[in-house]
């Protein structure tokens, strides 16, 4: 039995459907990501399962336990959130505190040492009497997270918490993320519509499109195998080409405007419409790629974006985006000849 159970989960608020017939098992102490844009239903699904709202219908079930109905405080889980609703009134020990005092029995030395070990586990050691006015955006989050980490929760749900901060410390933040998970063990559910964020964190990402779950797999597929337009096209950069597959010398061909490319192993229909998507760092520039097609074109644009290098080319009428690391090799209006690394079929 899976730890987590989401079964045909719906919400509608009047004649909108946030949330349409979402399903996904959840493994104890997996790390599990919700992306999508805003308005994708990745918040409404997050609030389902802590409680703040009630599906339209749908199964929610932790550790076996029926969780629709139950109240936020009866569910044992831990909320970090994109506003971080410290007290800033208080110092770092009564922040943290707050929530052992209200829902626990134990006394007040049982809470100093339970405070002195999590902040340890946070890289926040005595900061116990700092007051929370006093620390950077980085020490707060961090007490945000001792907060909730205290009360040894069950589950653990993210929602946003990293958008506001910028990216340097932003990008520190998600390392230390994904080392609690990872020393700890507790199953998380992560909301964010930055790719990166699902990409780098998750052991799987679940795809939301207007309310609608449109990929779940390891990041790596989703990168690699997005199977639709819309999430070849959200996570990260994609070229399309709109074409037609024929049976030709016993393969299936794409055929798009003097494009000609094999689709070995996919499994594709003969005279069928196509949508073949290339990510840009499988454009490859000068370089032929396991003896497959080559096509000539002109450097349209080129820029530097310091660990890469991003370029426009355009070939018979169509205008790729390329990317290779490093500084720019190739200027504009250069010719230049292409072939494809990779690629693959999605649908729309």
């Amino acid at each position: 039995m899976s730890f987590v159970s989401i079964q045909n989960l719906r919400k509608e608020y009047d004649d909108i459907v946030a949330v349409n017939d979402v399903s996904i098992d959840i493994e104890e102490g997996e790390f599990v990501s919700i992306l999508g844009p805003s308005g994708s239903g990745k918040t409404t699904m997050l609030k389902s399962i802590a409680g703040f709202v009630k599906p339209t219908d749908g199964q929610i079930t932790v550790s076996g336990k029926d969780l629709v109905g139950l109240p936020p405080e009866d569910r044992n889980m831990g909320l970090v959130f994109q506003r971080l609703a410290l007290f800033p009134h208080m110092t770092v020990h009564d922040n943290v505190a707050f929530g052992l005092r209200h829902r626990t029995d134990l006394s007040e030395p049982e809470i100093t040492d339970r405070i002195e070990e999590i902040l340890e586990v946070v890289s926040l050691p005595g900061f116990e009497d700092r007051n929370i006015q006093n620390l950077s955006g980085g020490q707060q989050q961090r007490v945000a997270l001792a907060r909730v980490l205290v009360l040894e929760p069950d589950l653990l749900l993210f929602d946003e918490p990293l958008s506001d901060l910028d990216r340097q410390l932003r990008e520190e933040l998600r390392r230390e993320i994904r080392d609690l998970h990872d020393r700890l063990g507790i199953t998380s559910i992560y909301v964010t519509h930055n790719q990166r964020e699902a990409l780098t964190l998750s052991d799987r990402v679940l795809v939301l499109h207007e309310g609608e779950k449109v990929r779940c797999a390891p990041p790596s597929e989703v990168y690699s195998d997005p199977q639709s337009k819309f999430v070849a096209d959200f996570v990260g950069d994609s070229n399309f080409l709109a074409g037609k597959t024929i049976r030709q010398n016993g393969t299936i061909q794409f055929k798009y405007d003097g494009f000609s490319l094999p689709l070995d192993g996919t499994p594709m229909s003969d005279d069928g419409e196509c949508i073949l998507h290339i990510r840009p760092e499988d454009i490859k520039i000068n370089t032929t790629t396991n003896n497959k097609p080559t096509y000539e074109g002109r450097i349209a644009s080129t820029v530097h974006l310091g660990s890469v290098s991003e370029y426009q080319i355009e070939v018979n009428g169509t205008t790729f985006l390329s990317t290779e690391l490093g500084a720019p090799q190739y200027s504009e209006g250069e010719t230049v000849t292409i072939s494809f690394a990779n690629y693959g079929p999605v649908g729309e």
